[in-house]
């Protein structure tokens, strides 16, 4: 035993030792960050733009970046600026440049304003301006191999509305090879100046910017949703990569060895009964032995509700919900219009979210890729998160392969229908939020602000655990801003936009609105993110 403890803590330190060396073998990496606030033809300065610069330059010089940072700057001494940090420039090298301040879009092409341009017309635009397309290409040409533009600049300005009858946004970028470009606002699209220390979009930024492991692309992703739910879909940062090879902001951290397990003994299979509702008092983390699996896969004859089974030893533990009818929606923007749905016939759901044990089993047999990363909160029991829709549709499939039964995401309709467990209040306890009900940011559970292990909180009647709160599960629907043309027999609405998928029943960090039964929500379909998770639904033949 001590010959096997001295052996894993060589490997341990010659971890941390390469880990320690990573940053020196990477690229020499160099960056540009301007900050613009004081423009003389604004009525006041821009809030946030110069600490925000300020912070970032902080925080790229901690990942051994050369930062060249400037505040305020004219056209002359920007340019200086750019022809400098150009010209340091090598082939094969990391380049960063960061702007925040006023943009303007002219020919489907960005320019970064300095503060003392005279701008009346679109063509002093183009002479006072500096293009960012421009900027890129000499980027590419002095050969950097990494190059990483992020622009604060999609703000309404006071030029130009001189030349326009509204305001344009940004122009998307035309990005060569090996580019990540990451803007505050989609192309096209204007938010209003924040306030406080930093702007949302830098806040939320330096927050993922300092989580471990991350690849660059992550990071910005994260960011985007980070933004997009802190103001409600208000501001949706935009993100383009062409990058080809994997770039850590950070050296990636190592993968600390663990003795393997030793195998469990599988007990007799039999059915179990689903457990009834917790008492409503505070909860505890709820510790249950693995359920055994089924004598028989269940049908759709021999099902009663309430009826819970496993497929196979470590499966996923389904919960056999009834048929019904049920009014979906609400009045509010995106719930809306409320409808009648009915579902025909019984169908098998996940009684928790699925698990890191459940994942990382997918992953060891080859169906899943993905090895997500847990935030140092724990695997085990606890929801995997950090899945995409299309990590989730490759665990479902990995699922079907191995029982040989039907598994998949529930259609928004039957998680939404099964969430209720048949009640109409906007919690299924009723109508208010309460204490203790749920993991969400305003549910006063005296916990930290992270996931719980599944089965913590209490059921909802039908027998489900956590459909409000912990992880927000995907489903398998592509987005529509409302319900109109939506399916009234419990089938997914695969029509709208495909490339966005929903999102139901909140999750760790919401605020209590989102935990609603009718609350939903959208990500792209290849977004990782620290909040979201799944269940899955297994088709009773």
């Amino acid at each position: 035993m001590k010959m096997r403890l001295v052996f894993y803590l060589c490997i341990a330190v010659a971890s941390a030792a390469l880990a320690h060396s990573a940053l020196s073998q990477q690229p020499a990496r160099v960056a540009l960050l301007i900050g613009n606030a004081n423009y003389p033809d604004a009525s006041t300065p821009l809030s946030t733009t110069t600490r925000d610069a300020r912070t970032l330059a902080e925080e790229f010089r901690r990942t051994e970046f050369d930062v060249d940072l400037k505040e305020n700057v004219g056209r002359e001494e920007m340019q200086r600026a750019i022809d400098a940090f150009v010209g340091k420039i090598r082939p094969g090298m990391v380049a960063l440049f960061y702007f925040s301040g006023y943009g303007i879009q002219v020919a489907r092409q960005t320019y970064l304003i300095p503060v003392n341009a005279q701008v009346w017309t679109e063509a002093e635009v183009r002479r006072d301006g500096i293009s960012l397309d421009a900027l890129l290409a000499e980027m590419q040409r002095k050969g950097a191999k990494v190059k990483i533009v992020i622009i604060d600049a999609s703000r309404r300005n006071p030029f130009e509305r001189r030349f326009r009858a509204s305001a344009a946004g940004l122009a998307a970028l035309d990005a060569p090879d090996g580019t990540l470009a990451m803007y505050s606002a989609a192309p096209g699209k204007v938010i209003n100046e924040g306030s406080g220390p930093n702007s949302l979009f830098v806040g939320e930024l330096i927050k993922e910017l300092r989580v471990p492991n991350l690849t660059a692309e992550e990071v910005f992703n994260r960011a985007r949703i980070g933004v997009s739910r802190a103001s409600n879909n208000e501001q949706v940062p935009w993100v383009s990569s062409s990058l080809v090879d994997e770039f850590y902001f950070g050296s990636p951290r190592p993968v600390a060895a663990t003795p393997p397990s030793a195998p469990t003994p599988a007990p007799a299979p039999q059915r179990t009964p689903a457990a009834q509702p917790a008492p409503a008092t505070a909860p505890a983390p709820v510790v249950t032995a693995t359920a055994p699996a089924a004598t028989s896969a269940p049908s759709s004859a021999s099902a009663k509700p309430g009826d819970v089974f496993r497929d196979c030893q470590g499966c996923v533990e389904m919960l056999v919900v009834p048929a019904g009818t049920f009014d979906m929606g609400s009045t509010t923007e995106y719930e809306n219009p409320p409808h009648r749905v009915t579902i025909a016939k019984p169908f098998a759901i996940g009684r928790h979210e699925v698990t890191f044990d459940q994942w990382d089993a997918c992953v060891a047999d080859g169906g899943c890729k993905h090895r997500p990363d847990d935030r140092e909160w724990g695997r085990g029991d606890r929801p995997v998160i950090n899945v995409s829709w299309l990590d989730a549709k490759a665990f479902a499939a990995w699922l079907s392969q191995k029982t040989g039964q039907t598994y998949r995401l529930p259609s928004e309709a039957e998680w939404e229908y099964a969430a209720r467990g048949g009640t109409n209040s906007p919690y299924w306890w009723g109508r208010d939020l309460g204490s203790r009900q749920a993991n969400c940011r305003e549910c006063n559970t005296g916990a930290s602000q992270q996931t719980s292990a599944v089965g913590s909180f209490k059921a909802n009647p039908f027998g489900l655990h956590d459909t409000a709160g912990n992880a927000a599960e995907w489903v398998e629907d592509c987005w529509n801003d409302n319900y109109r043309g939506a399916p009234q027999n419990g089938s997914p609405w695969l029509t709208g936009q495909c490339r966005l998928r929903v999102l139901r029943g909140g999750a760790f960090d919401s605020a209590a609105r989102y935990l609603r039964s009718t609350s939903r929500f959208r990500y792209d379909s290849d977004v990782r993110y620290s909040a979201n998770g799944f269940r899955v639904v297994r088709e009773l033949q």
